[in-house]
């Protein structure tokens, strides 16, 4: 039996008043390739903020790998890259990239496997960016770097929300090609996106949120379902035209 990375339970949370999710069950298992869809606003950030700890729910339990949301100490295990994780570069500026990337080493007190770094700064094409400034790159190049950070301690759960968002130089092929990589070779991936083309390529489970969850299963039984009008109502839109 594989186990289990993540457990949600009757999970709610709301912005004040305003309630955003509701009664919430997830599973994520060792080994999974989950993908979380649905419209905006629907709740997927604020489930990830909620898992990481960065939210509080109005109720429900959050595990990770078994131990309560509250004592889970072992943060080193999980990689994650914030939506338009390069808007928040601007308190970074200083930092090069270099400097940058060795930043969970620091927090964590992990040493970083030289192997391991070159690998991902030749697979996501920053070589010749090390000794710059943050402050000097692209936006896609940034969030390269921030992609390249989540993975440098050779995580056991990565969590992207919408992390091609600015990959303009960056073929979103090749992207998800190499997470499907990573994948293969025992990576566990929770992501976060509105670009339902790759779910027929590297996601092996499908999470669809509208403030309640209304699917979650493997691929193959999402594709039956989306294929029939009644599935996605207007309320459960999920507007994206790739279906």
């Amino acid at each position: 039996m594989n186990q289990t990375i993540i457990q949600v339970k009757d999970l709610s949370f709301a912005y004040e008043r305003h309630l955003v999710l509701k009664n919430i069950n997830l599973e994520v298992k060792k080994g999974d390739f989950l993908a979380i869809i649905g419209p905006n606003g629907g709740g997927k950030s604020t489930l990830i903020k909620c898992i990481l700890g960065f939210l509080k729910p109005l109720k429900g339990e959050i595990y990770l790998w078994g131990r309560r949301l509250k004592d889970f100490k072992d943060w080193y295990k999980i990689g994650y890259v914030p939506q338009r994780a390069g808007d928040l570069v601007e308190s970074l500026t200083p930092l090069t990239v270099k400097e940058f990337l060795s930043m969970p080493s620091k927090w964590y007190k992990k040493t970083i496997h030289p192997a391991i770094k070159d690998l991902l700064i030749e697979k996501f094409g920053i070589k010749d960016l090390l000794n710059k400034k943050l402050g000097a790159l692209s936006y896609g190049q940034l969030q390269r770097a921030y992609i390249i950070r989540a993975l440098i301690l050779e995580p056991e759960l990565l969590i992207l929300d919408e992390p091609s968002v600015g990959l303009d130089f960056f073929s979103q092929d090749a992207f998800y090609k190499t997470l499907g990589e990573f994948h293969q070779k025992g990576l566990t991936i929770v992501l976060i996106t509105h670009e339902t083309w790759l779910l027929t390529k590297w996601v092996n489970k499908v999470a669809c949120i509208n403030q309640t969850l209304f699917f979650h299963g493997d691929h193959e039984s999402f594709c039956v379902l989306s294929s029939k009008p009644e599935f996605f109502s207007d309320y459960h839109k999920i507007e994206h035209l790739h279906w």
